[in-house]
C-alpha cells in the first residue's frame, strides 16, 4: 500500500515539476534583455536599449519599446552597438558598415564585423548613419501635403469662402521635382468676390550635395485684380543649405521670361530677375513646425514692376498624418492694374493631410 502510494505521488509530481520548470524558464528568458537590441551608451554613463533608426545632422532617431522613436542629441552619445550592421554614408558618397561606433569629440571610430580593422573618421566627413534608400541612389522619396480652409456664414450676410492648396516633392539622389498649387474662391450674397489661383513647378539637378540648377514655370490668375493669366518660365540656380526632416532651407535665382495678359489693361511681357526662398523647421521637438515660403521677380525693363508672395505660418502635427496650420499670406504686385490694390493680405486657419 505504501509502495503504491509512493509511486502514485511520484507520477503526480513529474508533470507538476515539468510545468514549474517551463514557467521558471520562460520567466528567466523574459527577464533578460533581448540579445537583438541595439545599445546606446551615453556620455553620462546611462544605457538605452532599442533600435538605431538613423542619425542625421546632430540628431539620432532611436526606437524604443516604451516610447516609440525618440530623438537624441548625437553629441551626447558616447557609443553605439548593434547586431545588424549600420551603414555610414560619407560626404564623398562612399558607404562604410559597422556594428559599433565610438563617438569621440572630433572623430568617429567605426568597427566592422569580427576580423575587419576599425576606421577613424572625421566628424565633418560623416553625412548620415543608416541613410534612406534615395540618398544611396536607390529609388525615390515622395512627400507632399494638401490643406483645406472653408467657412460658411448665413444671416444678415451670406458668405462662402474656400481655400485649397497643396505641394508635392519627388526626390532622388541627384534630382528633385517640386510642385505647388493654390485656389481661393469666395462669395458674398451669392456674388463672386474672390477668384484667384497659382500653379508652380520646378526641376532641380544637384551637381554637388548643395548646389543645383534647373528650370521653373509659374501660372497665376486673379480675376478681381484684372489678371487673366501671368506666365513666367526660366532657368534657375540654387543652393540647398539644409535638407532633413528637422530643418530645410533652400535659395534660388535665375532669369525669367514673364508674359502678362490682362482683361482690361494692356498686356505686357518682359525679362525679370526671379528668386525663391523655402524654409521650415520643427521647434519644441516635433510639436510645432515654423515655415516661410517666399518668391518673386523684378522686371529688368521697369524697376517699378516688382511682384512677390510670402507664406508664413505655424504647422501643428495632429494624428494619422493630419496637421493644423495658421498662416499669413502677403501678395505684392507693383505692376497691378490701376483698379487693383498693390498689396493683398490673407490670414488663414487650415486643416491638412501630409505624407
Amino acid at each position: 500500500m505504501n509502495g503504491r502510494a509512493g509511486r502514485t505521488l511520484k507520477q503526480l509530481a513529474q508533470p507538476v515539476f515539468l510545468a514549474l520548470t517551463i514557467i521558471l524558464s520562460v520567466a528567466v528568458m523574459l527577464s533578460v534583455p533581448s540579445a537583438h537590441a541595439d545599445e546606446l551608451i551615453m556620455r553620462d554613463g546611462s544605457r538605452l536599449l532599442g533600435e538605431v533608426v538613423k542619425r542625421e545632422n546632430n540628431t539620432l532617431d532611436f526606437k524604443t519599446s516604451y516610447a516609440g522613436v525618440i530623438k537624441i542629441q548625437w553629441d551626447q552619445v558616447a557609443e553605439v552597438k548593434t547586431d545588424k550592421p549600420m551603414e555610414v554614408l560619407l560626404q564623398d558618397d562612399s558607404i562604410l558598415t559597422g556594428t559599433r561606433i565610438i563617438n569621440n569629440v572630433d572623430d568617429l571610430v567605426v568597427e566592422g564585423e569580427s576580423g575587419s580593422p576599425p576606421q577613424t573618421l572625421g566628424q565633418d566627413i560623416v553625412d548620415v548613419i543608416n541613410p534612406e534608400p534615395w540618398r544611396k541612389g536607390e529609388g525615390y522619396k515622395l512627400s507632399g501635403r494638401v490643406n483645406l480652409a472653408y467657412s460658411k456664414q448665413r444671416g444678415n450676410t451670406d458668405q462662402d469662402e474656400i481655400d485649397v492648396d497643396g505641394d508635392l516633392t519627388w526626390r532622388r539622389k541627384y534630382d528633385r521635382f517640386l510642385a505647388f498649387g493654390e485656389l481661393e474662391r469666395d462669395k458674398t450674397d451669392d456674388q463672386l468676390t474672390t477668384e484667384k489661383w497659382k500653379l508652380e513647378g520646378a526641376y532641380n539637378y544637384f551637381v554637388t550635395k548643395k548646389w543645383y540648377w534647373g528650370g521653373f514655370g509659374r501660372l497665376e490668375h486673379d480675376k478681381f485684380a484684372d489678371l487673366d493669366l501671368r506666365t513666367s518660365v526660366g532657368p534657375l540656380v540654387g543652393y540647398q543649405w539644409f535638407e532633413s526632416k528637422q530643418m530645410n532651407l533652400s535659395t534660388s535665382t535665375g532669369l525669367s521670361y514673364v508674359n502678362e495678359d490682362f482683361k482690361n489693361s494692356d498686356d505686357d511681357d518682359y525679362v525679370a530677375l526671379p528668386w525663391a526662398i523655402n524654409f521650415d523647421r520643427f521647434v519644441f521637438g516635433e510639436f510645432m513646425q515654423f515655415y516661410h515660403r517666399h518668391n518673386g521677380f523684378w522686371s529688368m525693363e521697369d524697376t517699378s514692376d516688382l511682384v512677390w508672395n510670402t507664406w508664413t505660418g505655424l504647422r501643428f502635427p495632429l494624428v494619422w498624418r493630419f496637421v493644423a496650420s495658421t498662416e499669413l499670406q502677403v501678395e505684392y504686385d507693383g505692376g497691378a492694374a490701376e483698379t487693383a490694390d498693390d498689396l493683398d493680405t490673407t490670414y488663414t486657419l487650415k486643416i491638412g493631410y501630409q505624407w
